[in-house]
């Protein structure tokens, strides 16, 4: 598999190439090959909403670049500095030192004329902003402490760098290290995910929790980097749908610079281990694990295996934490597997329902549905969280937090590795977890194919589906709210790298209408030629991926599955109709019964003519 990966990462570079997508004219990594004297910059300036330097892209003897501002920044108020005191830059007759020439208006140039000595040359530099409501996040790293280029080239993040983030406007000690397997790669892609973890001094020893993200305090944060993603969105739109339902994280859009250097937007993320129980243990069914890892195979469960060469095994449960009072009471991972393989076993006795005593059957039919409206790539052995709370008989596995989701909702690289159907992939339409895996090994991929094996599971689902049914119905609104907020920023990242055609989007085109659905479910795609044809692309998949789902989970409808299963439902064991028109209440919350008592005897009347959330009045 990692080869595979490895060889489409080539593919994706040289396609880069070929789109277009190579750095901005003029810029290069590192810095840029510029030597310090040479380099062309702007200069913190807080009271013109610039709290980080900025570098630009452009050699200062000549040449042309890009400066890549935040969305907040006055660029009136900005202006070029450089090093060396011996250069001066010129126009229209006026001369400049350091920190004197006007930078160009948002989507305008400016040209200098730059002397050197006897050396004269111009300089011409494109000003690009982000949105204004995309906070920018400034990483200033102490090389001396650890260098960029050691971080970026170290394929097993092992390697980290020191120093401060600059984000809401206040500066903290962080360290930060590479993170990812296929998104980093032995190649590596332009754009690199990393996690950091904030210190409350500069000796990086106690780690500190902060709020980078409404709502939550945590020390260790992901900056996801979407670089396979054209419309940057779909993490998002996973992680809002899935925050809604319960098992997801909130999230935050950020413009990132390191060093000065712009490194395009990112996608802010709680890591997605931060709430580990204290008392018990979260678990990853997961991949690339190598020896020596803690982990364990599931027996009967189809793994690739390690291939010479290959980071590590495929499909197993990798031990992601212990808590402090589990490990007390001596849990271990041999604990942790017996009692896995225990609830496996109930699993795959599909005469019995013992299976509920193991798996909590509200979170794994979210994460269930989840997988289902987005038809992810990542829909086995890998990226599929779980964790138990506690040690009790009374404590079960909880699936979450919802991860990884940029290649999915209609964007796919699952064709090149697996054996299904291209129309079962990228079409809004059909049952998608018990349709994934090799079609010639007779074995499990999934533990969602063997969830959906039992008739009770997936009247579970319709029944989480109606409860729920709002909140997949109104992705494709959270589309349009994310479109606005990160426009301008998407804009400049795609004028840093440009079109990633690998796992591109499907397009109408006569050799592949056929898998673009049917009837009401056909994705009526744009052929995409900028950033809103992608978004709009994915909207399409979100409106008619939740139309297909709910036709097909509507109370009264018989489920009928890949396997050739067929769930009878009597509408009322599916429907979580409440009879009320709140978005907040479920049939199955232990106060429903109160709230529509009160609703259904009138007491208290304004709430009847205020469709919305009475748990926050």
């Amino acid at each position: 598999m990692k080869k595979l990966i490895s060889i489409l990462t080539i593919v994706c570079l040289i396609a880069t190439m070929i789109s277009g997508t190579a750095l901005a004219a003029g810029e290069s990594e590192g810095n840029g090959g510029q030597s310090p004297a040479a380099a062309l910059y702007v200069a913190p300036n807080p009271g013109a909403g610039l709290d980080g330097r900025v570098s630009v892209s452009a050699d200062l003897l000549g040449g042309s670049g890009t400066l890549y501002l935040p969305g907040k920044a006055a660029a009136d108020k900005l202006c070029f500095s450089w090093d060396d005191a011996s250069v001066t830059l010129s126009r229209d007759g006026v001369d400049y030192s350091s920190g004197s020439a006007p930078i160009a208006a948002e989507n305008e140039s400016v040209t200098y004329q730059v002397k050197k000595g006897a050396v004269v040359s111009t300089v011409t530099v494109k000003t690009l902003k982000g949105s204004s409501s995309v906070e920018p996040m400034f990483l200033e790293i102490d090389e001396s402490l650890g260098t960029i280029d050691a971080m970026n080239s170290d394929e097993n993040h092992d390697t980290k760098c020191y120093g401060s983030v600059v984000f809401d406007d206040v500066s903290k000690y962080m360290s930060i290290k590479g993170r990812g397997n296929s998104t980093w790669g032995t190649w590596g892609f332009a754009k690199k995910p990393y996690n950091i973890t904030i210190y409350e001094d500069a000796g990086y020893q106690d780690s500190k929790k902060v709020e980078l993200v409404k709502g939550v305090k945590t020390k260790k944060w992901s900056l996801i980097a979407n670089f396979l993603d054209n419309s940057l969105m779909r993490n998002k739109i996973a992680m809002d749908l899935a925050d809604e339902l319960g098992i997801g994280m909130k999230t935050r859009f950020a413009d990132l610079w390191m060093n000065g250097k712009y490194l395009g937007n990112y996608l802010i993320t709680p890591k997605n281990d931060y709430n580990a129980p204290d008392g018990g243990y979260a678990l990853e069914n997961d991949n690339y694990l190598e020896e020596g890892e803690e982990q364990f195979a599931i027996p009967g469960m189809f793994e690739i295996g390690k291939i010479t060469g290959d980071r590590g095994y495929y499909n197993r449960m990798s031990v992601k934490d212990i808590g402090k009072e589990a490990k007390a009471q001596g849990v271990d991972t041999a604990a942790i597997e017996a009692y896995f393989l225990e609830a496996w076993n109930a699993l795959e006795d599909f005469d019995s329902e013992n299976y509920q005593n193991y798996f909590d059957m509200d979170s794994w039919a979210k994460m269930f549905l989840m997988y289902e409206v987005s038809k992810t790539y990542d829909c086995f052995s890998g990226s599929l969280l779980m964790h138990r709370d506690g040690l009790t008989a009374s404590d079960k596995l909880i699936a979450g937090p919802a991860w990884d989701y940029d290649v999915s909702f209609g964007r796919t690289l699952h064709k090149f590795f697996v054996g299904v159907a291209e129309n079962v992939q990228v079409n809004a339409e059909g049952w998608y977890n018990d349709s994934i895996g090799l079609m010639a090994v007779n074995q499990p991929v999934s533990l969602f194919q063997e969830l959906g094996k039992h008739a009770s599971f997936m009247r579970h689902v319709a029944k989480v589906y109606n409860e729920n049914k709002r909140s997949f119905e109104g992705a494709a609104a959270d589309v349009d709210r994310q479109r606005e907020i990160l426009r301008q920023s998407a804009q400049m990242d795609a004028a840093k790298f440009g079109i990633v055609n690998v796992c591109g989007e499907y397009v109408v085109a006569p050799e592949i209408m056929s898998a673009l659905g049917t009837g009401n479910y056909k994705l009526n795609y744009e052929f995409t030629v900028n950033w809103d044809n992608y978004v709009n692309n994915l909207k399409e998949w979100c409106t008619k991926r939740v139309l297909w789902l709910s036709d097909h989970l509507a109370p009264g409808v018989d489920i009928v599955t890949f396997h050739g299963g067929t769930v009878k439902t009597d509408g009322s064991d599916v429907s979580g109709d409440t009879g009320m028109p709140f978005v907040d209440v479920k049939s199955g919350d232990w106060f429903c019964p109160y709230v529509k008592y009160v609703y259904d005897n009138g007491l208290f009347p304004a709430l009847r003519r205020l469709p919305s959330s009475p748990t926050q009045r």
